[in-house]
């Protein structure tokens, strides 16, 4: 289409009809897509052009001049400005009766996959304060060291600010982690910590890294520096296990890199307390490490694992094999009800961190396994026993049409899918459909409230 009725910095009048998969109203204008953030179905807007393309334009939202039911305040300050958040100004119903139309019209649009059985997404009772971690940047704002989050699209910080308790007022975060990231910036203040200089290779901290476990209250401090010299970081560690006892752990984390996106370094030195803290998901207990992965959300991780274990439907009598298995968290979780769980991960440190936590809970009939899923799963029958039931837990990029082939041929009965993007959900889905495979359900479980990104586990089951 000829594009010249629309140019950037055009002021237009839109009526909002969708909403796309990273949280933007969509509306069309003279048959052209147009995206505009913080605009809601159902709403008539007033837009300034900021982007057009062949297929598509962007637009910035000027004005509300028909508003939805469906809007809402947004209820932390800092929403507009912070990339943390990007549906506050919906409301909790709402965003998820949207996800489960994206995940829906995923599935027929990428998929091919029509008339497959989408259950109500598994939301929150009280969808704040659920984050067991937070990754705080540091920057220097007027004279004194700020922690916050970067804005959207760059790396200027959005300094937290001190809530109506004191804390730093992010709704998302655990209340305790908001207190505790409160007191660390105050310590940092107090013993004159210097900020590392990515160009010049001087300076001290890059960001600050909080976890807390949920069920026995611990939590984790990680200085994550650019050198592994302040004279003074003895002396914060202990003050800050002084003031706040559940602090089990005060870790530096050396990352050199030059880049700004590489979060974390692989050297842990301890300042004080352990190496690890300790945690609980359902029965099972997990130690957790400065660089280990572990779902955010623990109320929603266990009701997903849970979802996950009645669609793999074991007897005891199974061999699982848990592709993409990080540090063992779904392949301990079905091992009581397995004969033999097998794990692959390509990450050192996860497959040592499962091992680890196999040993924990005394677990026995696991096995985990050095490598990648694209290498081992294509000649997995010659080395070992074919699987009754395959978790698929792959990273958002979803899997590689090998893997399914393999699966495939391995004439698996049948395949749970956990996954962080319904796009390539629907893809591979489409193929496994395409192969002799049946959906026969999709569960999506609301993982990020007040966020766009949506997890889902589905039941696939050999035709």
């Amino acid at each position: 289409m000829n594009n010249d009725v629309i140019v950037s910095n055009d002021i237009i009048d839109l009526v909002v009809t969708g909403f796309s998969h990273n949280g933007e109203g969509v509306g069309r204008y003279k048959g052209l897509a147009v995206f505009v953030p913080g605009a809601l179905p159902g709403e008539e807007v007033e837009v300034q052009v900021t982007r057009v393309k062949k297929k598509f334009a962007r637009g910035r939202l000027l004005k509300v001049k028909k508003v939805a039911e469906t809007r809402r305040i947004p209820f932390c300050p800092l929403f507009e400005r912070c990339g943390g958040c990007h549906l506050q100004h919906i409301t909790y119903a709402e965003q998820l009766r949207q996800k489960m139309l994206i995940v829906r019209n995923n599935l027929q649009r990428i998929g091919g996959l029509s008339n497959i059985k989408v259950h109500p997404v598994m939301g929150m009772e009280d969808p704040m304060h659920y984050r067991n971690k937070i990754h705080l940047h540091a920057a220097e704002q007027d004279g004194r060291i700020k922690l916050g989050f970067y804005a959207p699209g760059s790396h200027a910080l959005v300094a937290l600010h001190a809530g109506q308790e004191g804390w730093c007022g992010c709704f998302l975060a655990d209340r305790e982690l908001c207190r505790l990231a409160g007191l660390v910036g105050q310590l940092l203040n107090k013993y004159e910590v210097s900020l590392y200089d990515r160009k010049r290779g001087t300076g001290y901290l890059r960001s600050v890294l909080l976890r807390r476990a949920a069920a026995t209250g611990e939590a984790m401090v990680v200085l994550v520096t650019g050198r592994d010299e302040w004279p003074q970081e003895k002396q914060f560690a202990r003050a800050l296990r002084r003031d706040i006892p559940d602090v089990a752990a005060v870790i530096r984390n050396l990352n050199e890199s030059k880049r700004a996106g590489d979060v974390l370094g692989r050297k842990n030195h301890v300042l004080s307390g352990k190496d690890t803290i300790t945690d609980y998901l359902g029965p099972l207990r997990f130690a957790i490490s400065a660089n280990s992965f572990y779902q955010v959300n623990p109320q929603q991780t266990l009701r997903l694992y849970r979802k996950a274990q009645e669609y793999a439907s074991l007897t005891g009598k199974e061999t699982v094999l848990d592709a993409y298995c990080g540090v063992g968290t779904i392949a301990l979780f079905l091992s009581s009800r397995a004969r033999v769980v097998y794990g692959i991960e390509t990450v050192p440190e996860a497959v040592e961190n499962a091992r680890a936590n196999a040993a924990l809970n005394n677990v026995t009939n696991i096995k985990f396994i050095k490598g990648t899923v694209e290498d081992l799963l294509p000649g997995w029958q010659s080395r070992y026993p074919v699987p009754d039931v395959v978790v698929l837990d792959p990273p958002r990029r979803g899997c590689q049409r090998g893997v399914l082939q393999a699966l495939v041929g391995m004439r698996v009965s049948k395949v749970v899918y956990v996954s962080c993007d319904p796009g390539t959900l629907a893809r591979d889905l489409g193929i496994l459909a395409g192969q002799g495979y049946r959906v026969d359900e999709v569960q999506p479980v609301d993982m990020f409230p007040h966020t766009f990104h949506i997890e889902c586990v589905a039941r696939i089951s050999r035709a």
